[in-house]
C-alpha cells in the first residue's frame, strides 16, 4: 500500500515553478557543471589537456555548489525537490562526469596500451555503480526512517518535521560520499596533468585510487558531516581564492590542486584516526 503524506499531495497539486526553490536552482547549477564537464573532453583527440583542467575544475566548483546547496536547504528554504534533485545533480557532477573524465584522459590523451585502457574503464564502470548504490543507500535510509515513523505513530503530517530534527542531530553517515570522491579524483588527476607524471605512472595510481574510492562509498565506516559554517565557509574561500588567483595570474593549477587534495585526504582517513585517538570519537 502506497503512503501519500502531506508534502505528496502538495507536489501532485503545485505547478515545477512554483516547487522550485533557491536550493534546487543551486542542485541544477551542480548538473549543469558536470554536464559541462563532460562535454569538455568529448572532442576526441582534438582535446588539449588546458580542455581536461578546466573539465577537473568544473568538478570542483560543482562540489563548492553542492556545499552551498545543501547549507541554503537548512538555513534559507528547502523543497520537496530538493533531495532527489541533489541526488541526480550529485549522480551526474561526481559520478558519471569523473569516469568519464578518467577514461577519455586514458583513451584519448595519455599512450598507454590498450590493456590498460580496458582496465581504466572496468574501474571507470565500478565507480559510477558504487556511487551510484552510495546515494541510493543514502536516499533509502531517510524513505525507510519516515516510513516506520508514519506506522508507528499513524501520523504522516509530522514525519517530515522527524526526519529533519534526525537529520540535525545526526552527525555522520556511512561510507565515504560521492561528493568527496570526486572532489579527491579530480584534484588528484589536476595533479598528474600539472606535474606530467608519466602515463606508465599515471595509469596504476589512477586504478588504485578508484578502486579505494569505490571501497569507502560502498562501506560502513561512518564520516561526520562537515556543516559547521566556521570551517567549511573558511576551506570553501581559501580553495576559491586559490584557484581564482591562479588563474589570473597563469599560475599551473598545482598548486590548488595539491591543497584540495590533502584537505580531502585529511578527511578520508579522518574515521582511522578517531580510532586511535578517543578524543575525536
Amino acid at each position: 500500500m502506497e503512503i501519500r503524506t502531506d508534502s505528496t499531495m502538495n507536489t501532485n497539486s503545485e505547478s515545477m515553478l512554483k516547487l522550485i526553490k533557491l536550493p534546487d536552482l543551486l542542485s541544477i547549477l551542480n548538473a549543469l557543471l558536470g554536464f559541462t564537464a563532460i562535454l569538455l573532453v568529448l572532442g576526441g583527440r582534438s582535446v588539449t589537456e588546458a580542455a581536461f583542467e578546466y573539465a577537473l575544475i568544473l568538478i570542483l566548483l560543482a562540489a563548492v555548489v553542492d556545499g552551498l546547496d545543501g547549507m541554503v536547504a537548512r538555513n534559507v528554504e528547502c523543497s520537496p525537490l530538493g533531495e532527489y534533485l541533489d541526488s541526480l545533480a550529485d549522480m551526474i557532477s561526481f559520478g558519471v562526469a569523473p569516469a568519464i573524465i578518467v577514461y577519455v584522459l586514458f583513451r584519448d590523451f595519455f599512450v598507454v596500451p590498450s590493456t590498460y585502457v580496458n582496465i581504466v574503464l572496468a574501474f571507470c564502470g565500478a565507480y559510477v555503480i558504487s556511487g551510484l548504490l552510495r546515494l541510493a543507500r543514502f536516499n533509502a535510509k531517510a524513505f525507510f526512517q519516515k516510513e516506520s515513523f508514519i506506522k508507528e505513530t499513524n501520523s504522516p503530517s509530522s514525519a517530515g518535521l522527524l526526519l529533519e530534527k534526525e537529520k540535525e542531530s545526526n552527525n555522520d553517515f556511512e561510507g565515504f560520499p560521492i561528493t568527496g570522491s570526486a572532489t579527491f579524483l579530480a584534484s588528484f588527476m589536476l595533479l598528474l596533468i600539472g606535474l606530467q607524471f608519466p602515463p606508465s605512472s599515471s595509469a596504476p595510481l589512477l586504478i588504485g585510487l578508484m578502486g579505494i574510492l569505490c571501497v569507502l562509498m560502498c562501506s560502513r565506516i561512518r564520516y561526520r558531516k562537515l556543516r559547521d559554517k566556521r570551517i567549511t565557509v573558511p576551506v570553501g574561500i581559501i580553495v576559491l581564492s586559490t584557484l581564482l588567483f591562479s588563474y589570473i595570474a597563469s599560475l599551473p593549477f598545482v598548486y590548488p590542486a595539491a591543497l584540495v587534495v590533502a584537505l580531502t585526504a585529511v578527511y578520508m582517513c579522518s574515521p582511522f584516526a578517531r580510532v586511535f585517538t578517543p578524543a575525536l570519537r
